[in-house]
C-alpha cells in the first residue's frame, strides 16, 4: 500500500519571521537542528534542498500548543500551489487540531493577504482558527512537519499524494462543473507586463463563438477554478501559473492539453500527468519577443510571443472545432498590436532589446502605429512613442 513518509516532530524548536524571499525560495522559518543534514523538513526542489539557514533569533514569544509546519504564504499563485502548500493535505489529515504556522514575505502585511490565499488555505481544510504567520521569533514546544507532497521540478507525484489530494476533494463536497473542452486563459496578462501570447483575447472571442468554454482563473475563486478543472472532459491551458491551479486536485479522467509560449517549456509535466488520462504540449509559439536583463541574461517568460496558428487551428480541429473557418485575420492582428501596445507601456529592457523586439513584429506584419480617434488624430501612446524616438 503506497503512504506518505511519517510526519517528523521537533520539540522545543525556533521558528522565526523569513528575512528573505528570493525567486521563491525562502530564508526563515523553523531552525531545524542539524540543519544541513535535513532534507524532508526544509524547502526543496527536485528533491534537494534550495533554502537557507535562518538565524536563530532569542524568541520573543512561546507556542505551547502543539503545531505543524504550513510553508511560506508565497504571493505567486503557482508557486504558493505547486511548491509550498504541499504539505497541508498530509499535515491536516494527521494534525487537523494544530495550530498550523506559515510565514509571509517581508514587509507584507499579514492581515492584508489577498483573497484567494486564504480560499486556497479552505480548500486545504486549514481552519481560520488554528491559522498563525509567524510575525515574531517563537519558541515552539512541539512542531510537526510532512514531506512536501510534491515540488517543482521531475520528481513525479506519487499516488500516495494524489490519494490525499482526491480525498481532500471529497471532502470538500465539490459540486463538479460538467464541460467538454475547456480552454483556460491568459488574455490581459501581456498588457500588464508579463508574459503570453499576443492576440490571445482574439482567440478567446473565436472559442467561444464555436462553443469552447473560456474561464479566466484570476476571475473565480479557488473552489469554481476546481470545480470547473474537475468537470471538464478536456482542459487546455495556456502555458502559465494557472495551470498550478490543477494540482489542487488529484485524478480526473480527462485530458489536458498545453499551448506553450517557449519552446520545450513542459511546465508541471511531471506534476500533471499522473493526475489526468492524457496530457500534451504543443509548439504553439512562433516568433518570441525577450526581455534582456541588467547583467545580461535574457527573459522569454516576461515577453510576448507569437501563435504559430497551424498547431492552434490543428489542437482544435483534433477536438472538434473549426477555428480557422471563423477566423478573422485583421481582427486577430490588431488584437495582437493591442497586447503589444501594452506590453510595450510596462516592459523594462535594453534599448538595444527594444529594437530587435520592434524588428521581429514589423517582420510578422504588425502595425504598432496608435488608432484613429473619431476626430482623425492619432492616440497617443506615450511609451510606445518614446521607444520609436
Amino acid at each position: 500500500m503506497n503512504a506518505m513518509p511519517p510526519l517528523q516532530r521537533f520539540d522545543d524548536i525556533t521558528v522565526v519571521p523569513l528575512s528573505e524571499l528570493s525567486r521563491h525560495v525562502g530564508c526563515g522559518g523553523p531552525v531545524w537542528p542539524d540543519f544541513d543534514a535535513q532534507t524532508a523538513p526544509r524547502h526543496c526542489r527536485d528533491g534537494k534542498p534550495v533554502d537557507r539557514c535562518p538565524e536563530a533569533t532569542e524568541p520573543l514569544e512561546k507556542v505551547e500548543e502543539p503545531a505543524v509546519w504550513g510553508g511560506i504564504l508565497d504571493l505567486q499563485f503557482g508557486h504558493l500551489v505547486s511548491e509550498h502548500m504541499t504539505r497541508l493535505p498530509q499535515s491536516m489529515a494527521e494534525r487537523p487540531d494544530d495550530i498550523c504556522l506559515f510565514a509571509i514575505k517581508p514587509g507584507v502585511d499579514a492581515a492584508a493577504l489577498p483573497d484567494w490565499v486564504g480560499q486556497a488555505l479552505d480548500w486545504y481544510g486549514v481552519p481560520k482558527a488554528r491559522r498563525r504567520v509567524v510575525t515574531v521569533p517563537l519558541r515552539v514546544a512541539r512542531l510537526s512537519v510532512a514531506a512536501q507532497g510534491e515540488t517543482l521540478g521531475w520528481q513525479r507525484t506519487e499516488a500516495a499524494y494524489l490519494d490525499l489530494l482526491d480525498r481532500n476533494t471529497a471532502r470538500n463536497g465539490l459540486t463538479v462543473d460538467p464541460c467538454p473542452v475547456v480552454y483556460v486563459s491568459r488574455a490581459g496578462l501581456l498588457r500588464l507586463g508579463q508574459g503570453g501570447h499576443a492576440g490571445e483575447t482574439y482567440l478567446g472571442e473565436v472559442l467561444m463563438q464555436v462553443g469552447v468554454k473560456v474561464v479566466d482563473p484570476a476571475r473565480l475563486s479557488i473552489l469554481d477554478q476546481c470545480a470547473v478543472y474537475a468537470g471538464a472532459q478536456v482542459l487546455v491551458f495556456a502555458e502559465g501559473s494557472a495551470m498550478h491551479g490543477r494540482q489542487l486536485l488529484g485524478r480526473v479522467a480527462q485530458d489536458i492539453h498545453v499551448l506553450r509560449r517557449r519552446p520545450n517549456r513542459d511546465i508541471g509535466l511531471s506534476q500533471l500527468a499522473p493526475r489526468c488520462r492524457d496530457l500534451r504540449f504543443h509548439a504553439a509559439a512562433g516568433k518570441q519577443l525577450g526581455v534582456q536583463m541588467p547583467g545580461g541574461g535574457m527573459r522569454y517568460d516576461l515577453a510576448p510571443a507569437f501563435y504559430d496558428l497551424d498547431v492552434v487551428f490543428g489542437l482544435f480541429a483534433d477536438l472538434g472545432f473549426d477555428l480557422a473557418r471563423h477566423w478573422d485575420q485583421d481582427a486577430y492582428l490588431a488584437s495582437v498590436a493591442a497586447d503589444l501596445r501594452g506590453w510595450f507601456a510596462r516592459c523594462r529592457t535594453t534599448p538595444e532589446q527594444v529594437l530587435r523586439n520592434l524588428e521581429l513584429i514589423a517582420a510578422a506584419g504588425v502595425s504598432l502605429e496608435p488608432a484613429a480617434t473619431p476626430n482623425g488624430k492619432s492616440r497617443s501612446h506615450g511609451r510606445f512613442a518614446e521607444l520609436k524616438g
